[in-house]
């Protein structure tokens, strides 16, 4: 039955995130609930069940390191950790630390509005549902606002549709003709997962992308007990690298190294795995220097020749820009298209023009029989996930998502909005790019800090303190992310990164690009200068460029 709850804090999401979060204010003594609109927790790994889904990061550092405990009683077996096993590691985290009795399923945020006169949020849920709280933490993930392409005639086709994004596992797919359309990280995934069960697969390709074998086998006892030794090594590496993946980042420049040794480390690196590790493990200007990065386009691109024998189907594999999107992983991707039964099909030459009843139609007039259209376009990332939220905040009728829509998605920290008192986003825009779990860990303990010092400020005066950015602050670094973004190739790419994918989306910078380590560093001087940037008594104000 529909309930007003009053609370000191609402977390709303409870994937690593919402799970972070409600550990950690919950050890802060606050009265604190999370929500979430699906029935059980795992957030992106909740959603995405999609065949061949899994981490493209090393298992042993995508998980919390807040407790050693957990990290050695709960091991992780291959290098890379499937959708199930993420799944089931963070359902041991909330059975580990009873969190589930603080939490309420299958309760979707609608609403949120912020009183000014009370100083509180107002929560609305579609189940009825109201919480009136204090902070408002929302932690509704990276990814998750699924892309849909609208193609004429899809209500006619008689087919099954999914995304992968919403997969249901009821789906059939052996011996079915099947049809993929993107190539992304998902893409990737699902293909080679299902070309060896469908009768036929169609792969409808726009921007073929770059991606690198993962290598992912079973992690021997010798190497676990190698891990479990240097864990807290490990983890300091990692806060303090840019990528925060666990493997050492070089700091050698591609010209720097004769022609022949740069082929020898790529090929290394090619063998070794890991497409994260291939673009930052070898070369520390893979990503800033236009020409070494097109002679490692050259590398993968041979590398794709060699491999797939057609040549009309290598041409469409190969991409023509520059190594400058997220990095891929894959299992076997490219082998695949060998099979007699995987096509690519060209989209930019020929584009999709229909779904018929039988189909896909492309430009050229043909006709791919399908019986199963898999739908793997990605995501209206990072602020996408507040399009289907009514957030209200000081102003009236300022609802903060057509606010990021006209203006950008001007966000301080990534964590605060001016306007917005007492909101508090995990990993929401301009935030750092690297390895979730660890940037989890950062924002949220930075957002326990915010919260500490309200509270102090709270019991001295009475009244309820604000935390809130100023104007000023979210304007600064948005360029600063802008500017960082401006050094890197990954501006040039048409990429999720810069919401690009998105038609009618203002491209802007939705990440920092500078590295964990270094936006960690620019955390804590916020700290240190007394949290400048946010408003007083919060906060001091002060010329950020002179500080950060």
């Amino acid at each position: 039955m529909p309930q007003e709850h009053h609370l000191d804090a609402l977390v709303v999401g409870t994937g690593f995130a919402g799970i972070y979060v409600l550990y950690t204010l919950l050890r802060e003594g606050l009265t604190v609930q999370a929500i979430d609109k699906a029935s059980d927790v795992g957030g992106t790994w909740y959603w995405n069940r999609y065949p061949g889904a899994l981490s493209d990061t090393w298992s042993y550092v995508y998980r919390y390191s807040f407790d050693r405990d957990l990290l050695l009683d709960y091991p992780a077996p291959k290098w890379y950790s499937t959708q199930p096993e993420i799944l089931e590691y963070l359902r041991h985290v909330v059975a580990r630390y009873d969190l589930r009795r603080h939490m309420q399923l299958d309760t979707e945020m609608e609403k949120a509005k912020w009183d000014d006169t009370a100083k509180r949020w107002k929560v609305y849920c579609r189940t009825g549902d109201v919480f009136v709280v204090r902070y408002l933490v929302t932690a509704l993930g990276l990814l998750n606002e699924a892309l849909v392409p609208r193609i004429p005639g899809m209500e006619t086709f008689k087919g099954r549709v999914v995304h992968t994004s919403s997969w249901d596992p009821e789906t059939q797919l052996e011996g079915k003709r099947v049809g993929v359309i993107g190539v992304g990280s998902s893409g990737v995934q699902v293909v080679t997962a299902i070309a060896d069960k469908v009768k036929s697969l169609h792969v409808f390709i726009r921007r073929p992308q770059y991606s690198v074998p993962a290598n992912d086998r079973v992690m021997t006892k010798e190497e676990r007990t190698v891990i479990n030794e240097r864990y807290p090594e490990i983890w300091a590496d990692v806060f303090s690298s840019h990528i925060a993946m666990g493997f050492t980042e070089s700091s050698r420049k591609f010209g720097a190294v004769a022609p022949e040794d740069r082929e020898n480390i790529l090929e290394t690196l090619w063998n070794s795995g890991n497409g994260i590790q291939f673009m930052f493990g070898g070369f520390s200007d893979i990503t800033t220097d236009p020409e070494a990065n097109e002679e490692v386009c050259r590398f993968i691109r041979r590398k794709i020749a060699s491999i797939v024998k057609d040549p009309q189907k290598a041409r469409v594999l190969t991409p023509k820009e520059p190594y400058a999107r997220r990095p891929l992983s894959d299992s076997g991707y490219y082998e695949k298209f060998n099979r007699e039964n995987v096509y690519a099909i060209d989209v930019m030459e020929h584009p999709i023009t229909e779904l018929t009843p039988e189909g896909i139609r492309t430009a050229d007039g043909k006709l791919h029989d399908l019986d199963v259209l898999i739908v793997a376009t990605g995501f209206d990332a990072m602020d996408g996930s507040y399009a289907r939220v009514n957030l209200q905040g000081r102003q009236e009728g300022d609802n903060l998502s057509d606010r990021w829509r006209r203006t950008g998605s001007e966000c301080y920290m990534g964590c605060s909005v001016s306007g917005y008192p007492n909101l508090l986003i995990v990993s929401g825009p301009m935030v750092g790019f690297s390895n979730v779990p660890p940037l989890t860990e950062t924002n949220v303990e930075f957002l326990r800090d915010l919260i500490r010092r309200a509270e102090e400020i709270t019991k001295r005066t009475g009244r309820q303190c604000e935390i809130e950015a100023t104007h000023e602050a979210e304007r600064w670094w948005t360029e600063h992310c802008d500017e960082t973004a401006r050094k890197t190739i990954f501006a040039k790419a048409p990429s999720w990164m810069f919401g690009k994918n998105v038609v009618g989306k203002k491209p802007t910078s939705l990440f920092y690009l500078g590295g964990l380590g270094p936006f960690r560093a620019k955390l804590a001087e916020v700290k240190a200068r007394g949290f400048i940037g946010f408003q007083e008594p919060l906060g001091t104000l002060g010329e950020l460029r002179s500080h950060l």
